[in-house]
Formats: C-alpha cells, structure tokens, sequence
C-alpha cells in the first residue's frame, strides 16, 4: 500500500508540477485543485464520479457570480443540500469537491474570459484524475457511513445552514482564503456518530482544530516547490490512510486545497491575524460542534 500511495501521490501533483516549472503558476493552481477534488469524487463518491466533470462548471457559476451576495450563497445553500441529502448512500464526503469549486470561486470574482482560462484548467484537472480513479484507482475503496433515508432532509438542512453561517463568518472576517473555513466545517461532517455522539462530537472538535493549524501552516509556504513537495506528501497520508481512518480526508482536505491555491497577496497571512482568526473560527466550530452533537442525539 506504502508503494502504491507513493505512486498516487506522484501521479496526482506531476501535471502540477509540471505546469509549475514551465512557468505557468495559474495553470498549476487550478490543474492542482481540478486533481484534488475530482480524484476525492472518483474514489469516494464513485457511482457519482462523472460529476467531476462539472467542478469547473461550478466553480465558474460561482466565480461569476460572486458579486451577488443572493445569487452566490443560493448556490452554496443548493450544493450544500445536495451534499447532505447524498447522506443516505454515505457518499457526502465525495461530493464535498461540488461544494469546495463552489466555494473557491464565491471568493475569486472575475470576468468572463478569465473564468473561463481558469474552468479550462480545472477542467483538465479533472478528467486527469478522474480517469485516475476509474483506472489505476479502482481498487481503492474508503467507507463512508450513511445515514436512514427519512432524516436526508433534515441533514442536508443541517449542512446547508452550518456551510452558509461558516461563509458570512469568512467573509465578513475578510480572511485569507477566506472559503477554506465553510469547506472545512462541511469536510469534517458525518450523517451518523460512529460511536457515541460525545465521542464524535469531540472527535469533530479535533480534526476542526487541527485543520486550522495545518490550514494557518500551509499558508506560510511561499516557494511553489516546497508547496507541491508538502501536497505530495498529504496526498501520500490521504491515500495510505484514508481506507482505514477516513476521517483524515476530512483532515487534509482543506490544507490540500489551500497548498494548490498557492500563497495569498502576503504570505503567512494567516498567522499575521490569528486573532481575526480565532474570533470568526472558534464560534463557527463551536456551532458545528454543537448542531451536530444534536443532530446524532436527536436522530432527526
């Protein structure tokens, strides 16, 4: 598995890199994340793995769009429920990446032309590793826990309303990658406790926590070969260890996405604000935490 997890992790961040030493930086950013949340799908949501093909679709609408506050959060609070309704088959965490396009582009306005060069490259991205996953990939499985079909509803509410709360709280903090924190919320999100509710509950503290740390690292990383080289080996620990402890895709997700996204206007801008920081995160994951812990508790 060790060999065959070097092996993915190469494969994924090649066309990355590759784009990157030819002096592409745009191309290797939306190459790298069309890699990430595609082969996310194609793994884990498999029998919805040809939606890939619709993340640079999404993340365009969102991107232009993403001047109309209504227009943008009606399509995260669609996506979102979409996401939590897929509850029913355990396959959210995969179409988790509908959710992230739509989010990276709520917070990259831009016209027409220069949406469309980005879609291009997501594009390509995407069918990369889309055929990754229905090839060399098919044999990967990593399970997901699904929930009664009666409460679907009422957990894509859940989603809908934590992603949208977790999106105002982003963007009125005006935080550096300011989307990585509604992904993270819904990355982190399971339809059914695994064990007790208080066991996942501070289970879902944790990895929230800890997302936030290697989220505020990931952003001190300015040199594009040292953030490739750092991609490659979370995409190694994904793939080694996401069929046996899935919760550390919900755990990688986010930092993964924000090492493609390459460094903002001043690097380690995260840290430079951590106190901005922890007043729009804290109360977010203490809200996660809490609807959450009801929802298991409740069995809606």
């Amino acid at each position: 598995m060790n060999r065959n997890s070097v092996g993915t992790a190469i494969l994924l961040v090649g066309p990355v890199a590759a784009a990157s030493l030819a002096g592409h930086a745009e191309a290797a950013k939306y190459v790298g994340i069309g890699c990430v949340l595609a082969a996310l799908m194609g793994v884990i949501a498999r029998p919805a793995a040809a939606f890939a093909l619709l993340l640079p679709v999404v993340y365009a609408a969102a991107a232009l769009t993403a001047q109309s506050t209504d227009a943008v959060v009606a399509l995260i609070v669609a996506i979102a429920a979409v996401v939590g309704a897929a509850g029913s088959r355990g396959l959210q965490r995969g179409l988790v990446a509908l959710l992230g396009a739509a989010l990276l582009g709520s917070f990259e306005p831009a016209g027409f032309q220069a949406v469309l060069s980005r879609a291009a490259w997501m594009l390509a991205g995407s069918a990369y590793a889309l055929v990754m996953a229905l090839t060399l990939l098919r044999r990967l499985s990593v399970p997901g826990l699904a929930l009664q079909p009666q409460s679907a509803v009422a957990y894509a509410v859940l989603l809908s309303v934590l992603s949208l709360v977790a999106w105002f709280a982003g963007r009125l903090a005006d935080l550096p990658h300011a989307w990585w924190l509604p992904l993270a919320v819904i990355a982190v999100s399971e339809p059914v406790a695994a064990r007790s509710p208080w066991h996942s509950t501070l289970r879902t503290a944790a990895v929230l926590c800890m997302t936030l740390v290697l989220v505020t690292l990931a952003d001190t990383i300015d040199a594009p070969a040292v953030r490739i080289v750092t991609a490659g080996a979370l995409l190694f620990a994904a793939a080694w260890q996401a069929p046996r402890h899935p919760t550390i895709l919900a755990l990688l997700l986010t930092p993964l996405l924000v090492l493609m996204a390459g460094p903002t206007s001043e690097s380690g801008a995260l840290a430079g604000s951590l106190p901005t920081v922890l007043v729009a995160c804290l109360p977010v994951f203490a809200a996660t935490c809490l609807c959450h812990f009801a929802f298991w508790t409740l069995r809606i």
